[in-house]
């Protein structure tokens, strides 16, 4: 399934509920998930499914506590520890990045590593950052539960191609290369 998260952090209030209305149309159209990042009173407003929320962001058990009805509670984490608090924290799922190189972010944190920082755990556990298409198989078989891209996207010079490959790199893998 996928899944949108909207992550505006320098906009107005007014046009974050705009923009979070049309988006909640089209995800309910499509029949996919639609997150607010770290913002949940507008994820109520706009009827998102849920919020993500930042490493350093309220802990899942808090935000449930005043936000009963979002559903999903999304966390981003760096390593296993963060992975493990998430678990503890009752977070729906978790992105941990970033996984290859991204500019400006920790070090990376690898597909070896990604594999061992999720062992176990029992949360959910997306990878992000740096992620390529051709990437999907390796992460796919470290025990990703799926791959959140942004930069893979935003930055192509051709967006709905680059989205193309990664729904087809996705459906090869999910079907096992057939």
């Amino acid at each position: 399934m996928l899944g949108v998260q909207l992550r505006a952090k320098h906009v107005s209030d007014h046009q974050l509920i705009v923009w979070g209305r049309e988006l909640r149309i089209l995800t309910q159209t499509a029949g996919q998930i639609m997150t607010v990042n770290r913002r949940p009173d507008v994820a109520q407003i706009v009827g998102a499914d849920g919020v993500h929320l930042p490493e350093l962001g309220l802990p899942p058990t808090s935000l449930r506590k005043q936000w009963p009805s979002l559903g999903l509670v999304g966390v981003s984490r760096h390593d296993r520890g963060g992975l493990e608090t998430a678990a503890r924290d009752r977070a729906s799922y978790a992105f941990l990045s970033p996984i290859f190189e991204v500019p400006g972010k920790l070090p990376e944190v690898g597909i070896h590593g990604f594999r061992a920082a999720i062992a176990n755990v029992g949360i959910p556990t997306y990878a992000l950052g740096g992620i390529r298409s051709e990437d999907l198989p390796a992460l796919l078989a470290a025990g990703a539960f799926g791959v959140a891209i942004r930069r893979a996207i935003y930055g192509a010079d051709q967006p709905k191609r680059a989205l193309e490959c990664f729904i087809r790199a996705l459906d090869k893998s999910l079907t096992n290369g057939k």
